[in-house]
């Protein structure tokens, strides 16, 4: 029987070394990461007034929309501002223009407070060298006019003002 046990002693012992590492590691790591998408992205509102500007008079500085700058990135953005009717010129004035009549009414733009010098219908109006803070940035958008001094035809104007956010 001491032969016997012997055997069964050591078939436990064998399995006991095999079922258990002599040598445990005491530390461990694992690599996390994740990564951000980059934002980069405006949101123009209008105001009423907008579509119901009052031609006939004289104007300064009349809120129009409001644009809201949204960016992570590091280098910053560029916001482009371009006008329909002085793109199709190639001019540096917008104006608001009838298409029945193709009679027009010019006007200057200014974003945050600062005139936009446009040049072939397009004009840089924000120009960042880093990112917003979270929420964006809020920039107000108005239009100025002298319709007093001008005898318009009898019509519709318009124009369309393009806002695009671009990443450095």
């Amino acid at each position: 029987m001491k032969s016997t046990n012997t055997k069964y002693m050591s078939m436990i012992a064998i399995a006991a070394i095999i079922a258990f590492p002599a040598a445990a590691a005491t530390t461990g790591s694992i690599a996390i990461s994740g990564s951000v998408p980059a934002i980069i992205e405006l949101a123009v509102t209008s105001e009423a007034v907008a579509q119901n500007l009052p031609l006939t008079q004289t104007v300064s500085d009349l809120r129009v929309a409001t644009v809201v700058e949204r960016s992570n990135k590091k280098a910053g953005y560029t916001v482009v501002l371009e006008s329909s009717n002085a793109k199709a010129r190639g001019s540096s004035s917008p104006t608001l223009r009838s298409a029945e009549t193709n009679d027009e009414l010019p006007y200057s733009v200014k974003y945050d407070g600062a005139d936009a010098r446009f040049t072939g219908g397009a004009a840089i109006v924000s120009d960042v060298s880093a990112k917003t803070v979270a929420d964006g940035v809020s920039k107000a958008v108005t239009v100025s006019f002298n319709g007093a001094d001008y005898f318009l035809d009898e019509s519709s104007y318009g124009d369309t003002l393009t806002f695009t956010i671009i990443a450095k």
